[in-house]
């Protein structure tokens, strides 16, 4: 009798069921058995496609992230540009009240640790006393506050698709636990209804692939040495 390996992947995990269902299916007094494993490989099988769905909204998510993040760094450069202008081509009062450090700051973040340092720009421009920054603060505050806003929304819906997934990858892997924890009572269940008899136990459940074993269960119900592992 064959098992996939300890760290198989839902995939894996599926197509051994449904060779293992059809093994069990073809002798009568497996038919529990292959109920049993029936029902946790389509339970499998649905979390896995519901997490595959929910990993297309990471991906997009983050598509939407990134361009988010190069829409406010075009506005940062660009308010920058303009204080400069504003200080008459140099960096000085506006620009030492609203940039401190130059753009940097603002500008290095990745992601959601980019809204920070954004929220601290719009309230330094907010709250700036310099003088003559009126103009400047009129021009450039509405644009600013609106770039963080968007910048806000896109970073919460990345963050809500990303929890979305790991909560559906938690499931996902409960439900994979389940699954291997079936398959070792349903090869004891076999030992059960045919003792000695290797050809029919071996039979019922799906041949592999030497790097998909996880292991090899010798005749006296022992297990043989486990194959490397790989990756999931």
């Amino acid at each position: 009798m064959r098992k996939y390996r300890s760290n198989a992947s839902s995939t894996v995990r599926f197509e051994y069921g449904v060779e293992l269902a059809a093994g069990l299916s073809s002798f009568p007094e497996m038919a529990a058995a292959a109920a049993d494993i029936q029902t946790v490989n389509d339970a499998l099988a649905a979390q896995h496609d519901k997490r595959r769905v929910l990993h297309v909204s990471v991906v997009r998510t983050r598509a939407a992230l990134r361009f988010g993040e190069y829409s406010v760094e075009r506005i940062i450069r660009l308010a920058l540009r303009a204080a400069e202008m504003e200080d008459g081509g140099r960096r000085g009062r506006i620009c030492a009240s609203v940039f401190p450090k130059g753009s940097k700051p603002v500008l290095a973040p990745v992601g959601k640790r980019q809204v920070k340092p954004l929220r601290e720009l719009v309230e330094r421009l907010e709250n700036s006393k310099a003088s003559g920054i009126e103009a400047y603060r009129g021009a450039w505050l509405p644009k600013l506050k609106a770039a963080l806003v968007s910048f806000e929304a896109a970073v919460a819906v990345h963050l809500a698709a990303l929890s979305a997934h790991d909560e559906a990858f938690k499931l996902e892997v409960a439900l994979r636990e389940a699954h291997h924890d079936t398959v070792d009572r349903i090869m004891g269940q076999v030992r059960a209804a045919f003792p000695r008899d290797r050809v029919t136990q071996d039979v019922i459940f799906p041949a592999l692939a030497e790097a998909d074993a996880a292991m090899t269960v010798s005749e006296d119900g022992g297990a043989a040495e486990p194959l490397p592992p790989a990756d999931a």
